[in-house]
């Protein structure tokens, strides 16, 4: 985080039963602990906006994994068309934006954009869940269909 940090966020916090409606408590696990204590410092008083959300199931990784089959068809499409990589990884991201992919915040919550041609930029693969890498394969396979690519499922 940075070092004017307004947001700390915890990710698959474990609650802890208070027993009541009312109190709503988390453990701290030692990994953020120390990015907690700077977050508590900022506080001006004991307020503070608070969002909670059911964590999605994250996407899976290694072999015959959502992330080899994403990167699979991006390489293929490259290979096809002579794009870099990234380009075309970008392109795909953009794309599933509009299926509900999450664009990159900043600390404060702002939307982060592009330097390179001012458009917002989708989160990392690596913080997707499997429904969102489950959007971007859809826009590779679209993609190929439209450039008349035939795309190898393994």
């Amino acid at each position: 985080m940075g070092r004017y940090m307004k947001r700390f966020i915890l990710k698959e916090a474990i609650r802890i039963k208070t027993g009541t409606g009312e109190i709503c408590s988390f453990k701290i696990p030692r990994l953020y602990q120390g990015e907690y204590r700077n977050f508590l410092q900022k506080l001006k008083d004991d307020r503070m906006n608070v969002l909670l959300e059911i964590p999605g199931k994250p996407r899976t990784t290694g072999r015959f994994s959502q992330g080899n089959h994403l990167n699979g068809h991006i390489a293929q499409i490259c290979e096809d068309t002579g794009n870099d990589f990234e380009d075309v990884k970008l392109y795909i991201k953009r794309k599933a934006v509009a299926h509900g992919l999450r664009l990159k915040t900043k600390d404060d919550g702002g939307i982060v954009y592009s330097v390179n041609d001012g458009e917002p930029i989708p989160i990392s693969e690596a913080d997707m869940t499997t429904e969102e890498c489950g959007w971007c394969i859809d826009e590779c396979h679209i993609l190929a269909m439209e450039l008349k690519i035939i795309l190898v499922e393994e």
